[in-house]
């Protein structure tokens, strides 16, 4: 410590002290460090909570863009998806198929990726290459920090924590978080379900055009078989047609089910046994990386967060368009 001497007006000698000891550094550090302590939980907190908005809000576009789309399209939801034909037959979770979300895009401002998609082709084939490469941030939940990048390989070995046994395609697609809700069942028809890879049951039973009890369900050709608002007897306000499913499942896509394993779940997913948020989840559930619940897009076009520890029943009840539950509260 450096110590002045000066005269004082006594005319003696005076100590004047200039600077900081090497304790009262300390204690000025040990003080900011609490500071940062305390605020830092509060940035983040608020950081989220700007991220959660911005991610209600990109939910809200995508509900106004489905009415908006039901005014050209004689009060129709789209279709979940547009199986494959084989046999005469139209099979919602067996081969490939173009999702809801396609359907959706000119209806928020990308119309220019809508011309490039040839419907004609399967999702995997050449000519859609563009589209399905294109990354559409409506699509994308910005809390969503599980994913490795915005285009995947769908069932590829590591692109998701609760991913089944491998089996990758051959092409990339562009990410979405934002799947439909398929009803009260998984995607392979089934109540109940232990094993991730049973739970898929693509080659054992096909979904037909009109089977699912939600919004959206296998099409049939062109979509034709697709819900309309009058089906939705349960009540538009209460029942979810769109929820959050976050990269640590594997992914979802927006334009439709292409090639590889896990795109089985890209475009619409059934509530099952399981709640959003399981603490045991499984590869077809609902799941978001906001803290404290899962936010829904419901038929009537508006945006609610619902909170953990829901029941299951209740759950399920939501899911349905003409169930008959009685559904109490507000969401």
């Amino acid at each position: 410590m450096i110590v002045q001497r000066k005269e004082s007006s006594l005319g003696g000698l005076a100590n004047v002290r200039s600077g900081f000891t090497l304790i009262e550094l300390l204690v000025v550090i040990a003080i900011i460090g609490v500071l940062v302590g305390l605020l830092l939980p509060a940035v983040q907190q608020a950081r989220e909570a700007a991220r959660r908005s911005a991610c209600s809000n990109k939910m809200k576009q995508q509900g106004l863009a489905i009415h908006n789309f039901a005014d050209v399209n004689p009060e129709m939801f789209p279709a979940g998806w547009v199986g494959e034909y084989e046999s005469g037959e139209w099979h919602g979770d067996e081969g490939e198929g173009f999702g809801f979300a396609s359907r959706m895009l000119p209806f928020i401002e990308e119309n220019n990726v809508y011309k490039t998609i040839n419907f004609n082709q399967q999702v995997s084939h050449s000519s859609n290459a563009a589209a399905r490469t294109t990354v559409i941030s409506t699509f994308l939940c910005p809390s969503d920090s599980y994913g490795s990048g915005d285009l995947f390989n769908p069932g590829a070995e590591g692109s998701g924590e609760e991913t089944p046994d491998a089996s990758p395609g051959s092409n990339q697609y562009a990410r979405s978080n934002y799947p439909g809700v398929f009803g009260s069942e998984h995607m392979g028809g089934h109540d109940d379900h232990d094993d991730l890879t049973a739970a898929l049951n693509v080659e054992d039973e096909g979904l037909e055009p009109g089977e699912g009890n939600g919004i959206f369900f296998a099409g049939g050709a062109n979509g034709q078989n697709a819900v309309s608002f009058r089906d939705v007897s349960d009540g538009l306000s209460k029942t979810i047609m769109i929820g959050e499913r976050d990269s640590r499942l594997g992914g979802s896509l927006w334009i439709g089910r292409g090639d590889g394993l896990e795109s089985g779940m890209s475009r619409v997913v059934g509530v099952g046994e399981h709640v959003f948020n399981s603490g045991d989840p499984h590869f077809e559930d609902f799941f978001s990386s906001h803290p404290g619940g899962v936010s829904f897009v419901f038929a009537d076009g508006h945006v609610a967060f619902l909170s953990d520890g829901m029941s299951e029943s209740l759950f399920q009840s939501l899911s349905t368009r003409a169930g008959g539950e009685v559904v109490n509260g507000t969401f």
